[in-house]
């Protein structure tokens, strides 16, 4: 097939499919897509579509910075849907002027392109309006040029008046995070999209809302809640993409990836993002990369109560070890993690160390050789054991493995009592600073503290608990053979 012909049938199909139409335009880079893009695609396309048939349309899509979100939908798009249909109106609005003119400049640019001139040759920029902010198009159609639709780009606050839109896209309207924290410029970001934004569709029109998370109060949240709590609302569509998938995830019935799969491989692969969220806290890595805000203001635990340590802390201090194990041995991606955890307590003092967790879904024989490898490496007191039904035959093939292998160890057992509320009993040893972390080790389980109770999982913070609980009961009793004897039983 000559080159020609390959040209023609692609401009075809960018007449027709967004996707196709981004990858041949100019840019920076060239537009490398992956799932998210594909989804991102089909929903604009939607949009279009469904706006042409007269349908309202609310659209929000949480996506984390950095993954293309605005030159597809607030560049890419509206010069291929004004290609659909020179009588399009859109505005454009950013949490700044200087970003929406940017942003209405490319899209201005590619109109004036080569390449978009060979998909769509009947529609250009009218040489007397096409200022970055604000321009104008027209369209042919039997040999007469004709005034066609207009895009207007406008920061947060800036006047619309006069000016109507098919589609309205808000991209971003929340500057940074000192923006974001603020509840002044939440309440003015959301007063002028209720009064002044909402009021310039045409119809029932289109908004589309596209921005990564800031906070549980910042336009998206109060969207949701608006939708959840007031009457005759506006339903929005929401698709989030989290930077890690957090369940496996389906798009039109297929899987498109895995949990714990990155939502861009080829840019963003996982020691990438696992080197961001190191860096950024996980406050701002909830929020921003995986569309989940946490109520840290309001929350059980917060990146304020974490302390640190160094290896050299611990050079000459008087330390106890102790390692707890949580023995769940379901290979279940949706079950309970095993965990083995180990911390050293100062015999002197109140304060505890977090010193090594191995967490995971594991099968009987690699948790067994895990216990062993902690044991050996820190001798701890004793090995704490949670025992409850199954988990009591795991127990006896630990004490068969002991004579195997002929190492010794003293084994306790603890039975779960209601999680929560002893997970809650590290609140405050965490606010007395006694707890200390391994600083880039224990972001898992720094993550189940500041996810708490809303998390999908809270193993590794059970097990401390757990461990702490009986080490405390253990010393109560010790203390209480010392001193009064003669009630010893009643703890025993």
């Amino acid at each position: 097939m000559s080159n020609e012909k390959v040209n023609s049938a692609l401009i075809q199909l960018a007449r027709e499919d967004f996707l196709t139409f981004c990858q041949l335009m100019p840019g920076e880079a060239p537009y490398v897509t992956a799932p998210i893009h594909e989804i991102m695609g089909d929903t604009l396309m939607s949009v279009y579509e469904r706006v042409q048939k007269g349908e309202k349309v609310r659209i929000i899509l949480s996506i984390p910075p950095r993954f293309g979100k605005s030159w597809t939908a607030s560049s890419l798009f509206p010069a291929w849907a004004l290609g659909k249909d020179p009588k399009m109106r859109f505005i454009l609005t950013t949490y700044g002027s200087e970003l929406s003119e940017r942003n209405g400049m490319k899209t201005r640019d590619l109109i004036n392109s080569d390449q978009y001139r060979a998909i769509f040759n009947n529609i250009r920029l009218r040489s007397d309006m096409k200022s970055k902010r604000k321009w104008m198009v027209e369209y042919q159609t039997n040999n007469d040029w004709l005034s066609g639709g207009t895009f207007t780009g406008v920061g947060m606050g800036g006047s619309v008046t006069g000016i109507g839109a098919d589609i309205i896209i808000l991209d971003d309207p929340h500057k940074d995070r000192a923006e974001a924290e603020s509840k002044t410029q939440r309440d003015r970001a959301w007063e002028y999209f209720k009064s002044t934004l909402y009021s310039r569709l045409e119809g029932a029109g289109a908004m589309i809302v596209i921005m990564q998370r800031w906070h549980t109060d910042d336009l998206v949240g109060r969207l949701m809640e608006d939708q959840e709590h007031v009457e005759g609302a506006d339903q929005w569509e929401i698709i989030n993409f989290p930077a890690v998938a957090e369940e496996d995830e389906f798009y039109k019935d297929k899987l498109i990836r895995k949990e714990g799969e990155s939502l861009w491989p080829d840019k963003f692969p996982l020691p990438v993002l696992e080197n961001i969220k190191a860096n950024v806290g996980l406050y701002n890595w909830y929020s921003q990369y995986q569309q989940n805000p946490i109520v840290q203001e309001d929350g059980f635990f917060n990146e304020k109560m974490f302390s640190y340590y160094s290896e050299s802390d611990l050079k000459d201090k008087d330390l106890e070890f102790y390692t707890m194990v949580d023995p769940a041995v379901s290979l279940d991606k949706n079950a309970d993690e095993a965990v083995i955890t180990t911390i050293a307590k100062e015999k002197d003092g109140p304060n505890i160390y977090r010193i090594q967790e191995t967490a995971g879904h594991m099968k009987p024989v690699k948790l067994i050789d895990t216990i062993f490898e902690h044991y050996n490496k820190y001798r701890p007191k004793f090995v704490i054991l949670e025992s409850i039904g199954l988990q009591k035959t795991f127990a006896y093939a630990l004490e068969e493995e002991q004579r195997e292998r002929e190492i010794y160890f003293k084994v306790r057992s603890v039975k779960k009592a209601n999680k929560e509320e002893r997970i809650k009993g590290l609140i405050p040893l965490y606010e007395r600073g006694v707890i200390f972390h391994r600083k880039k080790h224990d972001i898992g389980y720094e993550d189940q503290l500041l996810t708490f109770p809303r998390g999908k999982r809270d193993d590794r913070i059970d097990a401390m608990s757990m461990c702490l609980e009986h080490i405390k009961h253990t010393s109560i009793k010790g203390r209480m053979k010392q001193f009064i004897p003669k009630i010893v039983g009643y703890y025993e």
